[in-house]
């Protein structure tokens, strides 16, 4: 039984550590689903058969040291599939479904942007000592408030998907931002 129990350590230990080893491979966001992602219960008075309620949020922890200052930033992004939700009734065929879901995927596309870009920004801002708390709240709400508006954007654009050659549009720029990052 031992030889066994330290396989399976070693093997787990093994995935462990490969799961950190590359830090240059891609990270993807999120691919929906409609009965993973969409849990949460239909509002009854909305005009829209699907909503996905997306999240981002930063923390950090500063040190100083006499006059150097260290940030240490995190970050956390996704699909708050408990907020978000489908009206499975208004979803006639698996076309329907098909172009409903890419459209809520284009909302996911856009809060990855955020995650990805605004850790870049944040990371990379210059900091000082007096203003680094004021400086990461400032630009944490800039990020916010320019994807904010991004979301709503694509939605006016895409007629919430029902425009195809907007969404078109659309997909077209986020595999385009994607493939960079």
């Amino acid at each position: 039984m031992k030889p066994l129990k330290n396989k399976i350590t070693m093997l787990a230990l093994f995935l462990l550590a490969t799961a950190f080893v590359a830090p240059h491979d891609r990270i993807y966001p999120e691919t929906l689903d409609w009965d993973t992602h969409f849990r949460g219960k239909p509002d009854a008075n909305s005009q829209y058969a699907a909503v996905t309620n997306t999240i981002w949020q930063y923390g950090y922890t500063a040190k100083t040291r006499g006059n150097n200052l260290t940030i240490d930033f995190s970050f956390l992004g996704g699909v708050d599939a408990d907020k978000s939700w489908v009206k499975r009734e208004r979803i006639s065929n698996k076309n329907t479904s098909r172009i409903l879901l890419n459209h809520e995927q284009g909302h996911v596309y856009i809060n990855f942007l955020l995650l990805k870009n605004g850790e870049q920004i944040l990371r990379n801002q210059q900091y000082t000592i007096q203003n680094y708390k004021r400086l990461v709240d400032k630009t944490a709400k800039e990020l916010s408030k320019f994807y904010n508006n991004m979301q709503d954007r694509y939605d006016e654009e895409t007629k919430h998907g029902s425009d195809l050659e907007a969404q078109q549009r659309w997909n077209s720029f986020f595999e385009s931002e994607l493939s960079k990052l």
